[in-house]
């Protein structure tokens, strides 16, 4: 009788590591509908991802869908991950990089401890290095700078210094400043010479300019006819998560149109 049941729950173990395996196998790291890449990229990019889980214990994946449900592809990325079993641990902690072929657009989620890892900031840095390349078709490029760019954030944020960059100032505004500046410089000087070459008085009170003797006031009294307001302004707290329709907490963002 012992062996029976031994043998029973043998049999069942086998068949629920099976089962595991099996839905294992269903989702991998990239999953590509649109067939974008071929099965050599597929397997590279897999390969690369598998590690980068295995390092981080995070799940950093790909999703590529055809035609994209509903409208919204941000709602849209935060089912596909909700709903298809991505996610490490009791919190789901994962990034992932949905593409819609039709539209053509792209965005990010993130879940459980990405959600630090990955901060608003972090996001835009994401989609920095991978913009240029979506533009131009180069969806294995795309990907795998996406790849490589994640796991020094997730190295980053293991060290305890989330990426948190602030973007350097553009260009064109640190040029203007160059050229505007020396002109506000000059005009300011100008204007204090000015004030030192000019020897007229202003004359607070009305009887430096009044002929003597020709007006009497009956009452006189003081009439205060300014006054000045303190205003503190309020900040917005943002907090850059929102809660998906599976109820879900998520992070991410990012992207747009390629």
């Amino acid at each position: 009788m012992k062996r029976k049941i031994i043998s029973l729950s043998l049999l069942l173990l086998m068949l629920v590591l099976s089962l595991h395996t099996s839905a294992f196998a269903l989702n991998p790291p990239v999953i590509d509908e649109a067939g974008y890449l071929t099965n050599y990229q597929l397997d590279s990019l897999n390969k690369k991802l598998d590690e980068i889980r295995n390092e981080y214990n995070t799940d950093v994946v790909v999703y590529i869908e055809q035609n994209m449900v509903g409208d919204d592809r941000q709602a849209r990325a935060d089912d596909i991950y909700d709903y298809n079993g991505y996610g490490i641990g009791s919190n789901y902690d994962g990034i992932m990089m949905y593409i819609s072929a039709n539209p053509r657009e792209y965005v990010f989620t993130t879940c459980g401890s990405a959600i630090n890892a990955f901060t608003p900031r972090g996001i835009d840095h994401l989609t920095d290095a991978v913009d240029s390349y979506m533009h131009s078709s180069d969806y294995y490029s795309a990907i795998s700078a996406y790849a490589e760019t994640a796991a020094e954030m997730l190295e980053m944020a293991r060290g305890g210094h989330p990426y948190n960059e602030k973007k350097p100032m553009n260009v064109f505004i640190a040029w203007a400043i160059g050229i505007i500046a020396p002109f506000i410089i000059a005009a300011i000087a100008t204007k204090s010479r000015g004030k030192r070459m000019n020897t007229a008085r202003y004359q607070d009170y009305a009887n430096e300019y009044m002929k003597p003797g020709s007006m009497n006031l009956d009452v006189s009294r003081d009439i205060f006819v300014y006054s000045t307001v303190t205003r503190t302004k309020r900040v917005k707290q943002n907090s850059g998560t929102h809660t998906s329709s599976s109820g879900r907490t998520h992070g991410g963002g990012g992207g747009g149109s390629y």
